[in-house]
This record gives C-alpha cells, sequence and structure tokens, in this order.
C-alpha cells in the first residue's frame, strides 16, 4: 500500500524527517503527477491519512487537484474521526482554530476522554519552529480539557452562573515527543468539592498518548470562582497592584521632562 501522512504545512520539518507531507507540498506532487504509479508497476491506491493542521478547505484543494488531474479512483482519504470540537464556553477561547480538543466523552463516573486537534494556525505555533507538538501546545490542550470537562459536566449544574477558572498548582512531566499524529487525550478527576456553588475546587489529572505511548501528564489543582465574586476580588488585586507600583516610583524631580 502506498500511503503518506498529510499535516498542515507549519509541520514541515516534521514531514522532511518522517516522510509525510505537508498540504502545500502534496498539492504540488499530485499536479507535476509525482504521485502517479507507474503504470507497468502499481502499488494499488494512493492512501492519504489525515495528521494535524489539515482543515475541510484544505481537502477539498487536495480533492480537486486529484480530480483534475484524474487520479480520484486510485486515490483513497482517511480522515481523522476526532469528533465535535469542544465549545466556546467550555474552553474559554474566541476562535475556533485555538481549540485543541475534541469529541469529548465520558467513559466513567471520573474519566474522560477526548482527542488532541491542532489547527495550522492555532496561536501557539505561528512564531514557533519545530518537528514535533510544543510542549506548551500540550500544555494548553491541558488547560482545555480541565476546563470543558468541569464546565460541562459539574459546573452545569448551576446553569445560572458563569465560572472563572484560576489555577493553584500545576506539574507537568515529558516523557515522549508528541508529533502531529493521532493523539489521545484522558483527564480523571481525582477530586471535585462542590460543597458551595460560589467556589468549586477541582483535582484533574490530563494525559497524553500517542502511539501507544504514554507523552505527558498535567496534574492541576485549581478553583472556579463565580464570575462576580470573581471581579470583585481581581478589582481588589489589581487596586491593591496599582497602589505599590505607583509607591516605587521615583520622585518627580528625578525624572527627565517629557519634552
Amino acid at each position: 500500500m502506498n500511503a503518506l501522512f498529510v499535516v498542515g504545512d507549519r509541520y514541515a520539518a516534521f514531514a522532511d524527517q518522517s516522510g509525510a507531507v505537508t498540504v502545500s507540498r502534496l498539492v504540488s506532487e499530485i499536479r507535476a503527477g509525482a504521485l502517479r504509479p507507474p503504470a507497468q508497476d502499481p502499488v494499488g491506491p494512493l492512501v492519504l491519512a489525515e495528521g494535524q493542521g489539515v482543515s475541510p478547505y484544505d481537502w477539498e484543494l487536495i480533492v480537486g487537484e486529484l480530480a483534475r488531474q484524474g487520479m480520484s479512483d486510485g486515490t483513497r482519504i482517511l480522515r481523522a474521526e476526532r469528533g465535535t470540537p469542544a465549545t466556546r464556553a467550555e474552553t474559554h477561547k474566541h476562535r475556533e482554530r485555538n481549540v485543541l480538543i475534541a469529541g469529548l466523552t465520558r467513559t466513567d463516573e471520573h474519566t474522560f476522554t477526548a482527542s488532541l486537534r491542532i489547527d495550522n494556525d492555532e496561536e501557539l505555533q505561528l512564531d514557533h519552529q519545530a518537528s514535533h507538538v510544543q510542549g506548551m501546545v500540550l500544555l494548553e490542550a491541558a488547560r482545555q480539557m480541565y476546563l470543558a470537562v468541569c464546565e460541562r459536566h459539574y459546573a452545569s449544574r448551576w446553569p445560572e452562573r458563569h465560572y472563572a477558572y484560576v489555577f493553584e498548582s500545576l506539574h507537568t512531566t515529558f516523557r515522549n515527543f508528541v508529533f502531529p499524529l493521532e493523539t489521545t487525550i484522558r483527564c480523571q478527576v481525582l477530586g471535585a468539592d462542590l460543597s458551595d456553588p460560589e467556589l468549586l475546587s477541582f483535582d484533574v489529572q490530563v494525559d497524553f498518548g500517542q502511539a501507544r505511548l504514554h507523552a505527558a501528564g498535567v496534574r492541576m489543582v485549581g478553583t472556579a470562582f463565580d464570575r462576580e465574586l470573581m471581579a470583585r476580588k481581581e478589582a481588589r488585586g489589581a487596586q491593591r497592584s496599582v497602589r505599590q507600583a505607583l509607591r516605587g516610583l521615583p520622585a518627580p524631580a528625578d525624572l527627565v521632562p517629557a519634552g
């Protein structure tokens, strides 16, 4: 079988190292006829398997180029089945391209699973070059998993309330590189104190797995404050910080005139 993993253009370094192909490179090779097998030595259908960073818009382009080159019948596309992305309310992200989890599912009372999904233009990738998925992306995915689980399965008991989340501690362990391929996320809620609806407490472990290896884990302990309570706490903290910062400014006589 002639099979290729297709990844977003930001993972060109991974593609060069691994034999995968970026969207742009794939389209160029289709147009050049480089992927058409010799008539005297057929190798079966070309299988294009979806990695990370490939959008439906990208697949439309790829399918269109295959059709123009008469390669549709000889090509099979294996799309990733990651499920529906978590919502804006669950991840606290304003743009869908920055949502990193999809297919959130409850597997038992305290355990949840999801798939990692990385848009080619996800915010943490815009100024970073590496062949693997950088650790900060995994940290953000862990944060989103924590929020989505807490919002969907715990805070939803009080639909009239809206919560802001604050972490007290995060402990992260990296064991193996994560590459832009299918990655599973497992979340276990180790503790949840829901006795005070204004102040919910959570202790959560999030683990990432790829290619049957445990890649990374993040233990997070945090609190969900009712947003009105949180706003009051933030206002007091902001005012206190400004007062202290003002006391630390140099005397006016020591400053250079603005003109």
